[in-house]
């Protein structure tokens, strides 16, 4: 019986002082025919993004770090004659209409953008018909 209780109580001690790591933050991104649709408000730490290909056409999603000092806005360092590349953070690749797909990624303060380089049949990546999205996290 003593035996069953130090069990118990050093349980019921354990418990009480682990915290549960907190719950991450989910990013909704709509991915439509040539945009990204989702709340730009996002906070440090861990966060899943959830997309979903909303469009006719085949999207994927290419999450990117952006330098602060970096004086262009995405759309504009993608329309650039002299483009400079960035860190690809995570990568969810090609998808389907309909489809949906999931990543996590731990984001720091900072500038991100979200972007797209499937090519249509003309040979033009998305990104470069407004399938770019900046934000950052604060």
């Amino acid at each position: 019986m003593a035996g069953a209780t130090l069990t118990a109580a050093l349980v019921l001690a354990s418990c009480q002082t682990t915290p549960l790591p907190a719950s991450p933050e989910v990013v909704a991104v709509a991915m439509g025919d040539y945009r990204f649709s989702y709340d730009r408000s996002i906070s440090p730490g861990r966060v899943v993004f959830r997309a979903r290909n909303d469009g006719q056409l085949t999207h994927e999603l290419v999450l990117v770090d952006m330098p602060e000092d970096f004086p262009l806005s995405i759309d504009a360092q993608l329309h650039s004659s002299k483009r400079q590349a960035f860190p690809t953070r995570a990568y969810l690749p090609p998808r389907p209409p309909g489809s949906p797909g999931t990543f996590a990624v731990d984001l720091q303060p900072g500038r991100y953008a979200l972007v797209c380089f499937v090519a249509d049949p003309d040979g033009q990546q998305h990104a470069l018909k407004g399938m770019s999205s900046e934000f950052r996290v604060r």
